[in-house]
């Protein structure tokens, strides 16, 4: 049966924590205004909270479709404009009451500049820059315009101590959000290094075979055996891992453990062949000594570069694409082999892939999904496959989780495949059992799949 999982990624989590927190209480402010306009009986109000409340929920709904960061920018956009025509229109400052509702505009880039350190997006930018702009205005300049319509004294009275003491509040409790979220941060990082020195990291491998279902090699999947969560799978630790700059110890870590049970393999004549598929991230290839330690480790152990693939992703060429290649050029050299991993999902070009030295493209599972469930799916899949062949690279079919998607897959070129069909992440010695003639295609249950 296909499987599905839930990734827990640190940086959605808050985002749908901040999302949460700002529909809530904003829910709560609005009905509290709504209520109090009503017993004014100030209809042009109430029209314009209720016209807040329609241009803010297109943002909640995409929030609910878990598009966090959209969403959030939807309704500071939305607030921003309602703060900025309610102080033009209608918040008008007295002689003796002040204009207070301006001072929602810092909360706004407040929740702005918490969503921008999560997904770093020149709107978000631009949105948080309007708003410290606009408060600026209102609080240097009173009444500018001639179109106006005062609120009534009785109201203003009011909203004099309010609007202040809620902005005030919604400040504090965006202020504990944020110490929450770097508390969190802080913890996870120094949990992480301890669970490098204190050995809790292990290394689990998934099998990849061939059109004939024999194994060839497996791919090294980091786990995180965690004294009391249990087994962790990288989405609970790795984007914390990357934010820390962490991920060069981690895959230095990752490298060392896959060369020394490469080395345990090559010892028997049933498991000599196997190879393994490695992952390096952005941070850690761009590290300076990356190539020199790589290459010095290899030449103490005496590692088969040939048996070992680096995988990849296409992100990795987005920062430095001419270091990067360099780089690949030079490991490639002396051995190794590069695969490109979840092809077809970044924004690499045609003509940069070949000019890289690669011998290897994995297609993202959620082609393989699309395929089985559509015609149009069907085609990409195809096409994918058939691009790497006729650029002279081994293809492999991730997330294969059903005979149908590997007959399938078979037919439209890929030459190696990895899924649930033929087996989890397992340990290495059950990779080796498996590796040395049991079935593989026996399939197991695995809530940490990737």
């Amino acid at each position: 049966m296909p499987r599905s999982y839930t990734i827990r990624d640190p940086a959605v989590e808050h985002l749908a924590y901040l999302c949460h927190l700002a529909a809530y209480t904003g829910l709560v402010v609005c009905l509290g205004w709504l209520a109090f306009f009503i017993s004014l009986k100030e209809w042009e109000l109430v029209i314009s909270l209720l016209f807040l409340a329609l241009a803010i929920l297109p943002g909640w709904l995409l929030a609910i479709k878990g598009h966090f960061s959209a969403g959030l920018m939807l309704a500071q956009i939305a607030c921003l404009l309602f703060v900025v025509i309610f102080c033009y229109r209608y918040d008008v400052p007295g002689n003796s009451v002040p204009r207070t509702t301006h001072l929602y505009l810092p909360v706004i880039a407040l929740v702005g500049y918490m969503n921008y350190q999560q997904n770093r997006s020149r709107l978000q930018a631009i949105i948080i820059l309007l708003s410290l702009i606009a408060f600026i205005f209102y609080c240097s300049t009173g009444s500018l315009f001639s179109i106006e319509n005062p609120i009534p004294r009785s109201f203003r009275v009011v909203s004099s101590w309010l609007n202040p003491i809620l902005a005030t509040l919604f400040l504090f409790a965006g202020i504990v959000a944020m110490h929450t979220n770097f508390s969190r941060r802080t913890q996870m990082s120094k949990a992480i290094q301890h669970a490098l020195y204190n050995e809790q990291f292990i290394l689990l491998y998934q099998p990849m075979v061939n059109a004939s279902g024999q194994v060839t090699g497996a791919e090294a999947l980091i786990r995180w055996q965690h004294p009391v969560s249990g087994l962790l799978p990288p989405s609970a630790f790795l984007p914390d891992a990357q934010e820390a700059g962490l991920m060069p110890m981690i895959g230095e870590w990752v490298i060392s453990r896959a060369f020394k049970d490469l080395l345990q393999w090559q010892k028997a004549a049933a498991t000599r062949h196997l190879s393994v598929s490695i992952n390096i991230t952005a941070d850690h290839l761009m590290q300076p000594d990356f190539v020199r330690k790589l290459l010095r480790r290899v030449h103490a152990n005496n590692i088969p570069c040939a048996q070992v693939h680096l995988e990849l992703t296409e992100s990795v060429f987005v920062t430095d694409p001419q270091t990067v290649a360099a780089r690949m050029s030079e490991l490639a050299a002396a051995g190794f082999r590069f695969s490109l991993d979840d092809f077809g999902t970044g924004f690499s070009s045609l003509s940069t892939l070949r000019g890289l030295p690669l011998e290897q493209i994995k297609i993202d599972r959620s082609f393989i999904i699309s395929a089985s469930e559509s015609e149009k799916g069907s085609v990409i899949a195809k096409n994918i496959a058939r691009m790497g062949s006729e650029l002279d690279l081994e293809v492999v079919a991730e997330g294969i989780e059903t005979q149908q998607q590997w007959s399938m897959m078979k037919d439209y070129g890929c030459t190696l495949f990895q899924g649930f069909l033929f087996s989890p992440p397992v340990g290495v010695a059950e990779f080796v059992r498996l590796a040395q003639g049991e079935n593989p295609k026996k399939s197991t249950d695995d809530p940490l799949a990737p």
